[in-house]
């Protein structure tokens, strides 16, 4: 049910990002509150979802670094964003955390202007859209719980770092 019931939130979140995106590829008017309440949500929405499914979040975020991590030529020379996410404290640390992992590891990414990596995460929340979906209607949810919970969460810090949002330091958890 937990599924089910996040899935017209999520459809909505990447929904006012993509009018987001096309209002300002019109050179309409365009409001920062619209990232930065989809990025609070996106953050809850995971905080939710791990709860529902006794998932330690903090933890399944730097299993989900890890795995990427893995998967790059620097795995092992790089930065270890998995176990900068295990020792963070506070959503400022993870934010710095997921900020210094995409440098090294999406640099392609990080390196584009600002409203290009909001484009690229809103095409990214629209695939966790579907995984939702499928999830919701019983295929592949185990999957989803492992790994799209953590998508959704690091997705909530992506939006609110490329609307140069400075997290909380009050402890995270």
């Amino acid at each position: 049910m937990a599924l089910q019931a996040e899935l017209p939130v999520l459809i909505r979140i990447a929904g006012g990002l993509a009018r987001h995106c096309d209002r300002a590829e019109h050179n309409e008017q365009v409001d920062r509150v619209t990232l930065l309440s989809a990025a609070a949500d996106l953050r809850e929405m995971a905080r939710r979802l791990s709860g529902a499914f006794g998932v330690n979040l903090q933890q399944r975020y730097a299993e989900r670094l890890d795995t990427l991590e893995s998967r790059h030529p620097l795995h092992g020379v790089g930065f270890d964003g998995g176990g900068a996410v295990r020792a963070s404290k506070t959503l400022l640390d993870l934010q710095r955390a997921q900020l210094r992992h995409d440098a090294t590891y999406h640099a392609d990414v990080a390196g584009l202007p600002k409203y290009s990596q909001l484009r690229h995460f809103t095409l990214h929340l629209t695939k966790l859209v579907e995984k939702l979906l499928d999830a919701s209607e019983g295929t592949q949810r185990e999957e989803f719980v492992h790994d799209g919970v953590p998508d959704i969460f690091i997705f909530g810090i992506k939006l609110s770092t490329v609307a140069n949002e400075r997290l909380s330091e009050e402890v995270f958890g």
